[in-house]
């Protein structure tokens, strides 16, 4: 039999560099095709054309081996298949990669050329040799129980790109290749979606790969990252056009993507969670950690996967997204009802958490007001066994901790320890930091000592949801130490602010507990914006609590609501203006309700404003002339 010079058949070579002599890499393509095509195909004549396409067109892709000799030796593979776009680079990372899965072996030549043959096939074919050096007699073994299956894989990757990313994807693809394929379906995309992505995802996925290190990339699939993308262009741009046609509108958008993350040979489920939003003025600040606070409040198991954050603030700064993972501390998945309830409650949530930065007040502690305040304590204890009296005043936010001034008169006999010992003996976390202690008169046998003193607690400790520091509740810690210490003691001037917090606490618990923690921030903002302010200790709980309900109400449904029972009426209304609240007020003023029977309320919260209205009265025609007078605003 005698074999054709593939130089007399149709065959052809492109070679597109002119700096470079392309006989040489012809030659090398030829005899590959001698190599790898059966020489009675190569033949002129012999069986009918037709025949031998079909025959040919069976035969791809072809995949031969040399023999395995003793170690150390040399293993060629070649491969002619029909071409597809990185085709090649697969057939060489598949036998440089995985015939040896646990060592990295010496490519000794790697040979590819795109070539055509008309005469057996109207495709363009992909021709490639990759040689590579086999050591030790434990590679040979290996190399050879790995052949079969390889092959098997290789067949399957070069026909199909679908096939080639998944079993690159199952095999574990290096940073390089992954990155590639990354690139390749955000291309993709572009190409089936153009209206939704354009060339600014490009800048966008090479500020997303440079920015997350190599063990983020490693151990997740290309194609949750190339959602990760998508995703965050998609959202950049929606917020874009939702900022434009309401500039003064908060607006948050949420996206959930669940995965699983590849470490070795464990697979642990976390849910991706992308968010974005804008800013309203460019003091505030939304970051990750008041992510996870927001996610904590509904799924308060849930831990943030380490190293899974990324926060990028827009150039203009008024807008921002950010991406991270959870995960269960049990390693089960979410559930979708959990899903559907961040889906439905973050996004509220993630409003009342933006922090807005505030600049420190400067504000000299009054020495006069202290010596007054030691005066009317003093006035206080006129017989032997009455309590102790304490003032606390808050000074200033130094740094980390919030700094208050204890001013407490009380009456010692000789010998009793001072309260700088009490709080040595008693061993509480309360800060002594001396001032001044003074006598200021005698009751018996017993003296009136004033002592001062300032004392710290840390501002984290203190924190509201918008990271707004909670005075009261820092206050009331205080008190509580301070009471630890010299046991029962009367708060001189805080008997309202703990009446009031006592109410908050009362109208948190009639809520009930899903109902208040979920609201707590906006119940707190409704309860000290009511007016006149002695009303708030002395409101009817369930006056409060249908109230606050009637605001709720109203933040998802527009105009005047009303609720009307035998003893009172309430209303609300959401987004009133400026001339709006000016007309209700003159309005109600000539009806002459007294104070305490007319409560009222107004609220920003966020972009948006709502006033509310409560009349305490049984009468039925100033009911009805109240809610008449209201709608007619």
């Amino acid at each position: 039999m005698i074999v054709a010079d593939v130089e007399q058949l149709e065959f052809d070579f492109a070679f597109g560099c002119p700096s470079i002599e392309a006989e040489y890499y012809r030659e090398g393509a030829q005899d590959l095709i001698r190599r790898l095509v059966p020489a009675d195909l190569l033949e002129e004549g012999g069986i009918h054309l037709a025949a031998k396409r079909a025959r040919f067109a069976d035969l791809l892709p072809q995949i031969s081996w040399s023999e395995l000799n003793k170690a150390p030796c040399t293993l060629s593979v070649l491969l002619l298949c029909k071409y597809r776009l990185n085709a090649c680079n697969f057939f060489c990372d598949m036998v440089s990669r995985w015939l040896i899965p646990h060592g990295r072996v010496n490519v000794e030549l790697f040979f590819a050329s795109d070539v055509r043959l008309p005469h057996l096939s109207e495709d363009l074919l992909s021709v490639a040799e990759i040689v590579i050096h086999l050591k030790s007699v434990a590679e040979v073994e290996e190399a050879k129980r790995n052949m079969s299956a390889i092959e098997t894989e290789i067949r399957l990757g070069v026909v199909s790109h679908y096939h080639a990313r998944r079993i690159l994807e199952f095999k574990g693809l290096s940073l390089d290749g992954k990155t590639a394929m990354i690139q390749e379906k955000i291309t993709s995309l572009i190409q089936s979606h153009s209206k939704d992505f354009d060339a600014g995802i490009f800048s966008q996925m090479q500020q997303f790969l440079v920015t997350c290190p190599e063990e983020f990339k490693s151990i997740r699939d290309y194609h949750h990252i190339s959602r990760i993308i998508s995703n965050l262009h998609s959202l950049r741009k929606l917020l874009k056009q939702s900022r434009d046609a309401a500039p003064s509108k908060r607006f948050v958008f949420v996206k959930f993507l669940k995965t699983h993350l590849k470490q070795k040979s464990e697979e642990k489920p976390v849910l991706g969670i992308l968010v974005g939003l804008n800013f309203l003025s460019e003091h505030e600040l939304f970051e990750t950690n008041h992510l996870i606070q927001a996610i904590q409040k509904f799924l308060p198991f849930s831990l943030l996967v380490e190293r899974s954050a990324f926060s990028d603030r827009i150039s203009d700064a008024s807008q921002q997204t950010i991406y991270l993972e959870v995960e269960k501390g049990n390693g089960v998945d979410f559930s979708l009802d959990e899903v559907q309830q961040l889906r439905t409650l973050l996004p509220d949530q993630i409003k009342s958490h933006v922090e807005r930065l505030t600049r420190p007040i400067f504000m000299p502690r009054n020495d006069e007001e202290v010596l007054r305040g030691i005066m009317a304590l003093s006035r206080q204890l006129r017989y032997i066994h009455d309590t102790p009296q304490v003032i606390l005043s808050f000074d200033e936010q130094k740094g980390e901790e919030l700094l208050f001034t204890v001013t407490d008169l009380r009456l010692i006999g000789e010998g009793e320890s001072s309260i700088q010992q009490l709080c040595a003996a008693r061993r509480t976390s309360l800060k002594y930091i001396a001032d001044r202690i003074r006598k200021v008169g005698m009751v018996r046998r017993k003296t009136k000592e004033a002592t001062v003193f300032r004392t710290a607690v840390p501002t984290a400790s203190f924190l509201r949801p918008d990271r707004s520091v909670d005075l009261y509740k820092a206050r009331s810690y205080i008190l509580g130490e301070v009471t630890r210490v010299l046991g029962e003691v009367r708060d001189y001037n805080g008997g309202m602010i703990f009446k009031q917090v006592e109410q908050v606490n009362a109208l948190k618990s009639a809520l009930g507990e899903k109902l208040g923690e979920s609201h707590c921030l906006l119940l707190e903002k409704f309860f000290y914006a009511l007016m006149p302010m002695e009303m708030r200790t002395s409101l009817d709980i369930d006056a409060l609590k249908q109230f606050f309900q009637l605001l709720l109400q109203s933040m998802k449904k527009p105009g005047w609501l009303f609720k009307q029972d035998s003893k009172r009426v309430m209303s609300v209304l959401g987004h009133p203006d400026l001339t709006v609240r000016k007309r209700i007020s003159e309005k109600l003023e000539a009806l002459h309700v007294p104070s305490h029977e007319l409560v009222s309320f107004f609220l920003e919260i966020g972009d948006s404003s709502y006033i509310g209205y409560l009349l305490m009265t049984e009468e039925k025609g100033l009911q009805e002339e109240f809610m008449r007078l209201l709608t007619v605003c």
